[in-house]
Protein backbone atom coordinates (compact mmCIF):
# COMPACT_ATOMS: atom_id res chain seq x y z
CA UNK A 1 0.00 0.00 0.00
CA UNK A 2 1.33 3.39 -0.86
CA UNK A 3 2.38 6.20 1.35
CA UNK A 4 -0.62 8.25 0.17
CA UNK A 5 -3.25 5.55 0.85
CA UNK A 6 -1.84 5.07 4.60
CA UNK A 7 -2.09 8.83 5.34
CA UNK A 8 -5.44 8.98 4.06
CA UNK A 9 -6.77 6.04 5.61
CA UNK A 10 -5.22 7.45 8.84
CA UNK A 11 -7.22 10.74 8.35
CA UNK A 12 -10.16 9.04 7.68
CA UNK A 13 -10.08 6.55 11.13
CA UNK A 14 -9.46 9.81 12.89
CA UNK A 15 -12.73 11.79 11.04
CA UNK A 16 -14.79 8.58 11.79
CA UNK A 17 -13.66 8.41 15.36
CA UNK A 18 -13.98 12.87 15.72
CA UNK A 19 -17.78 11.88 14.31
CA UNK A 20 -18.56 9.43 16.59
CA UNK A 21 -17.46 11.65 19.49
CA UNK A 22 -19.41 14.27 18.22
CA UNK A 23 -22.51 12.38 17.87
CA UNK A 24 -22.47 10.98 21.48
CA UNK A 25 -21.95 14.67 22.66
CA UNK A 26 -25.20 15.83 20.74
CA UNK A 27 -27.68 13.19 20.65
CA UNK A 28 -29.59 14.12 23.60
CA UNK A 29 -29.81 17.84 23.21
CA UNK A 30 -31.02 17.12 19.45
CA UNK A 31 -33.68 14.35 21.10
CA UNK A 32 -34.66 16.96 23.32
CA UNK A 33 -34.83 20.16 20.44
CA UNK A 34 -37.11 17.68 18.53
CA UNK A 35 -39.18 17.13 21.01
CA UNK A 36 -39.44 20.81 22.30
CA UNK A 37 -39.94 21.97 18.50
CA UNK A 38 -43.44 20.00 18.42
CA UNK A 39 -45.55 22.00 20.89
CA UNK A 40 -44.11 24.79 18.83
CA UNK A 41 -45.67 24.24 15.84
CA UNK A 42 -48.57 22.89 17.02
CA UNK A 43 -49.04 26.37 19.11
CA UNK A 44 -48.58 27.74 14.87
CA UNK A 45 -51.21 25.79 13.68
CA UNK A 46 -53.75 25.11 16.23
CA UNK A 47 -53.93 27.79 19.15
CA UNK A 48 -55.48 31.19 19.53
CA UNK A 49 -51.83 33.21 19.60
CA UNK A 50 -51.13 36.49 19.77
CA UNK A 51 -48.94 38.18 17.18
CA UNK A 52 -46.16 38.82 20.01
CA UNK A 53 -46.74 34.85 20.58
CA UNK A 54 -46.69 34.15 16.72
CA UNK A 55 -43.38 35.96 15.79
CA UNK A 56 -41.77 34.05 19.23
CA UNK A 57 -42.77 31.19 18.51
CA UNK A 58 -41.08 31.65 14.94
CA UNK A 59 -38.32 32.54 16.01
CA UNK A 60 -38.11 29.63 18.45
CA UNK A 61 -38.66 27.67 15.34
CA UNK A 62 -35.88 29.18 13.50
CA UNK A 63 -33.47 28.89 16.27
CA UNK A 64 -33.66 25.21 16.45
CA UNK A 65 -33.64 24.44 13.36
CA UNK A 66 -30.39 26.75 12.46
CA UNK A 67 -29.16 24.13 15.56
CA UNK A 68 -30.32 21.19 13.50
CA UNK A 69 -29.02 22.60 10.16
CA UNK A 70 -25.35 23.81 11.80
CA UNK A 71 -25.13 20.01 13.48
CA UNK A 72 -25.79 18.84 10.23
CA UNK A 73 -23.22 20.75 8.40
CA UNK A 74 -20.84 19.86 10.89
CA UNK A 75 -20.98 16.48 10.92
CA UNK A 76 -21.42 16.00 7.38
CA UNK A 77 -18.11 17.80 6.63
CA UNK A 78 -16.44 15.67 9.09
CA UNK A 79 -17.69 12.45 8.06
CA UNK A 80 -15.59 10.46 5.42
CA UNK A 81 -18.40 9.42 3.76
CA UNK A 82 -20.66 12.41 3.24
CA UNK A 83 -23.35 11.10 0.76
CA UNK A 84 -23.41 7.55 3.07
CA UNK A 85 -23.97 10.11 5.95
CA UNK A 86 -26.57 12.13 4.44
CA UNK A 87 -28.30 9.07 3.71
CA UNK A 88 -28.63 7.53 7.03
CA UNK A 89 -29.54 10.87 8.50
CA UNK A 90 -32.14 11.51 6.09
CA UNK A 91 -34.88 12.42 8.81
CA UNK A 92 -32.01 15.28 9.82
CA UNK A 93 -31.92 16.00 6.27
CA UNK A 94 -35.93 16.77 6.20
CA UNK A 95 -35.34 18.86 9.10
CA UNK A 96 -33.22 21.48 7.23
CA UNK A 97 -35.00 21.53 3.88
CA UNK A 98 -38.52 21.70 4.68
CA UNK A 99 -39.42 24.76 3.98
CA UNK A 100 -41.27 27.07 6.96
CA UNK A 101 -44.48 27.97 4.98
CA UNK A 102 -47.46 27.15 6.67
CA UNK A 103 -48.76 24.64 4.35
CA UNK A 104 -45.67 22.63 5.71
CA UNK A 105 -46.04 22.72 8.98
CA UNK A 106 -47.95 19.75 9.66
CA UNK A 107 -45.22 18.12 7.95
CA UNK A 108 -42.28 19.50 10.05
CA UNK A 109 -44.53 18.17 13.39
CA UNK A 110 -44.53 15.03 11.65
CA UNK A 111 -40.46 15.35 10.56
CA UNK A 112 -39.67 16.42 13.98
CA UNK A 113 -42.14 14.02 15.87
CA UNK A 114 -40.42 11.28 14.13
CA UNK A 115 -37.03 12.38 14.68
CA UNK A 116 -37.91 12.84 18.43
CA UNK A 117 -39.36 8.99 18.72
CA UNK A 118 -36.14 7.47 17.31
CA UNK A 119 -34.74 7.69 20.81
CA UNK A 120 -37.74 6.23 22.76
CA UNK A 121 -36.54 2.80 21.41
CA UNK A 122 -33.66 3.11 23.94
CA UNK A 123 -35.72 4.47 26.74
CA UNK A 124 -34.56 1.72 29.11
CA UNK A 125 -31.18 3.42 28.74
CA UNK A 126 -30.62 5.57 32.03
CA UNK A 127 -29.71 8.90 29.80
CA UNK A 128 -32.53 8.42 27.54
CA UNK A 129 -35.47 7.93 30.39
CA UNK A 130 -34.87 11.62 30.61
CA UNK A 131 -35.47 12.61 27.39
CA UNK A 132 -38.55 9.91 27.59
CA UNK A 133 -39.90 11.82 30.28
CA UNK A 134 -39.14 15.43 28.94
CA UNK A 135 -41.09 14.08 25.28
CA UNK A 136 -43.84 12.18 27.25
CA UNK A 137 -44.46 16.04 29.34
CA UNK A 138 -44.10 17.93 26.44
CA UNK A 139 -46.11 16.46 23.72
CA UNK A 140 -49.34 15.15 26.18
CA UNK A 141 -49.18 18.95 27.21
CA UNK A 142 -49.48 20.14 23.80
CA UNK A 143 -52.43 17.96 23.09
CA UNK A 144 -54.03 18.77 26.28
CA UNK A 145 -53.83 22.49 25.43
CA UNK A 146 -55.37 22.07 21.96
CA UNK A 147 -58.37 20.33 22.87
CA UNK A 148 -59.12 22.16 26.17
CA UNK A 149 -58.44 25.63 24.29
CA UNK A 150 -61.67 26.92 24.62
CA UNK A 151 -63.60 24.84 27.24
CA UNK A 152 -63.96 26.19 30.84
CA UNK A 153 -60.70 24.15 32.04
CA UNK A 154 -57.72 26.62 32.82
CA UNK A 155 -55.51 23.80 30.73
CA UNK A 156 -56.32 25.71 27.68
CA UNK A 157 -53.05 27.76 28.61
CA UNK A 158 -50.26 25.86 27.98
CA UNK A 159 -48.07 26.61 30.79
CA UNK A 160 -51.08 25.15 32.83
CA UNK A 161 -50.74 22.36 30.61
CA UNK A 162 -47.12 21.46 31.33
CA UNK A 163 -47.91 22.20 35.28
CA UNK A 164 -50.53 19.81 34.99
CA UNK A 165 -48.73 17.22 32.91
CA UNK A 166 -45.29 17.39 35.54
CA UNK A 167 -47.62 16.49 38.29
CA UNK A 168 -49.34 13.86 36.92
CA UNK A 169 -46.11 12.17 35.28
CA UNK A 170 -44.50 12.28 38.62
CA UNK A 171 -47.70 10.66 39.88
CA UNK A 172 -48.11 13.46 42.26
CA UNK A 173 -51.36 14.56 40.97
CA UNK A 174 -52.29 17.49 42.85
CA UNK A 175 -56.30 18.25 41.17
CA UNK A 176 -55.87 21.76 41.21
CA UNK A 177 -56.41 21.47 37.21
CA UNK A 178 -57.97 19.11 35.20
CA UNK A 179 -58.71 18.20 31.74
CA UNK A 180 -62.58 18.67 31.21
CA UNK A 181 -62.75 16.85 27.41
CA UNK A 182 -62.68 13.29 26.55
CA UNK A 183 -59.83 13.34 24.70
CA UNK A 184 -58.45 15.43 27.56
CA UNK A 185 -59.01 13.12 29.93
CA UNK A 186 -57.79 9.88 27.43
CA UNK A 187 -54.28 12.04 27.48
CA UNK A 188 -54.25 11.56 30.75
CA UNK A 189 -54.77 8.35 31.30
CA UNK A 190 -51.71 7.76 29.09
CA UNK A 191 -49.68 10.42 30.85
CA UNK A 192 -50.60 7.95 34.07
CA UNK A 193 -49.48 4.95 32.30
CA UNK A 194 -46.63 6.93 31.14
CA UNK A 195 -45.60 8.24 34.49
CA UNK A 196 -46.04 4.72 35.90
CA UNK A 197 -43.52 3.08 33.15
CA UNK A 198 -40.90 6.12 33.19
CA UNK A 199 -40.56 4.82 37.25
CA UNK A 200 -40.93 1.04 36.68
CA UNK A 201 -38.16 1.53 34.35
CA UNK A 202 -36.04 4.12 36.67
CA UNK A 203 -36.44 1.05 39.24
CA UNK A 204 -35.61 -1.79 36.54
CA UNK A 205 -32.17 0.19 35.74
CA UNK A 206 -31.29 0.66 39.26
CA UNK A 207 -32.03 -2.82 40.57
CA UNK A 208 -29.84 -3.95 37.33
CA UNK A 209 -27.00 -1.48 38.48
CA UNK A 210 -27.14 -3.04 42.11
CA UNK A 211 -26.33 -6.42 40.67
CA UNK A 212 -23.86 -5.20 38.02
CA UNK A 213 -21.82 -3.61 40.70
CA UNK A 214 -22.39 -7.19 42.74
CA UNK A 215 -21.22 -9.05 40.01
CA UNK A 216 -18.21 -6.68 39.48
CA UNK A 217 -17.53 -7.22 43.78
CA UNK A 218 -17.60 -10.88 43.03
CA UNK A 219 -15.53 -11.09 40.25
CA UNK A 220 -12.69 -9.10 42.29
CA UNK A 221 -13.07 -10.85 45.03
CA UNK A 222 -12.76 -14.29 43.22
CA UNK A 223 -9.62 -13.02 41.97
CA UNK A 224 -7.75 -12.17 45.31
CA UNK A 225 -8.44 -15.65 46.03
CA UNK A 226 -7.20 -17.08 42.83
CA UNK A 227 -4.21 -14.71 43.86
CA UNK A 228 -3.41 -16.18 46.92
CA UNK A 229 -4.18 -19.57 46.23
CA UNK A 230 -1.01 -19.04 43.44
CA UNK A 231 0.77 -17.71 46.13
CA UNK A 232 0.14 -20.44 47.99
CA UNK A 233 1.25 -23.03 45.43
CA UNK A 234 4.11 -20.73 44.82
CA UNK A 235 5.07 -20.88 48.37
CA UNK A 236 4.82 -24.34 48.50
CA UNK A 237 6.68 -25.04 45.16
CA UNK A 238 9.43 -23.21 46.85
CA UNK A 239 9.90 -25.25 49.83
CA UNK A 240 9.55 -28.27 48.07
CA UNK A 241 12.24 -26.53 45.94
CA UNK A 242 14.56 -25.91 48.87
CA UNK A 243 14.22 -29.35 50.84
CA UNK A 244 15.27 -31.25 47.35
CA UNK A 245 18.45 -29.12 47.28
CA UNK A 246 19.18 -29.22 50.98
CA UNK A 247 18.70 -33.24 50.15
CA UNK A 248 20.98 -33.31 47.20
CA UNK A 249 23.60 -31.45 49.57
CA UNK A 250 23.71 -33.99 52.25
CA UNK A 251 23.67 -36.73 49.57
CA UNK A 252 26.82 -35.13 47.93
Amino acid sequence: MSKSRVEQSCSNDRREALLIRIERATELPLLILAFAVVPLLAASLFWDLTPNGERLVFIADVVVWALFATDLAVKTAISPDRRGFLMQHWLDVLIVVVPFARPFRLLRIAVYGTRAFRGVVRIFNVDFLLVYAVGLVLIVATIVTTVEEGSVSPLGFFPNSIWWAVATVTTVGYGDMVPSTPAGRVAGVVLMVGGVGLFGALIANFAAMMVRRQRNNDAIVDLVKEVKALREDLYQLGGKRNHSDDASQTQS
